[in-house]
């Protein structure tokens, strides 16, 4: 399969308002962005009684398809390093990526 056919990552960053670390880890993630394209979901952990009691001692997380990558700070070289890192795994290659593989992690959220 050509990597030009493979989709961008899922990153999602689990967040709220008001917290400076987010706002942090969500400037260096708008900044690879910038360089490396993928699908970004921020998620308020406020919205969902679930994900404020999962994440309420962890924000920000960041996680890539499905994955958890990063809790707490977050530097531009990490982030790339690990986003590079799953777009080239060989499950992405396989197709193994996006909802049904996020089901599969989802016991790596909790």
């Amino acid at each position: 399969m050509a990597s030009d056919s493979i989709p961008p990552c899922l990153v999602e960053v689990y967040s709220k308002p008001g917290c400076s670390l987010c706002t942090e880890t969500l400037a260096v993630v708008e900044a690879v962005r910038e360089r490396i394209p993928f699908q970004l979901l921020e998620r308020d952990v406020r919205q969902d009684a679930e994900l404020s009691q999962r994440w309420r001692y962890d924000i920000p997380v960041v996680c890539i398809d499905g994955e958890v990558a990063f809790r707490g700070r977050l530097t531009p070289e990490a982030f790339e390093g690990r986003l590079r890192e799953a777009a080239s795994s060989p499950a992405r290659a396989r197709g193994e990526t996006g909802p049904a593989s996020q089901e599969r992690h989802s016991d790596d959220l909790g």
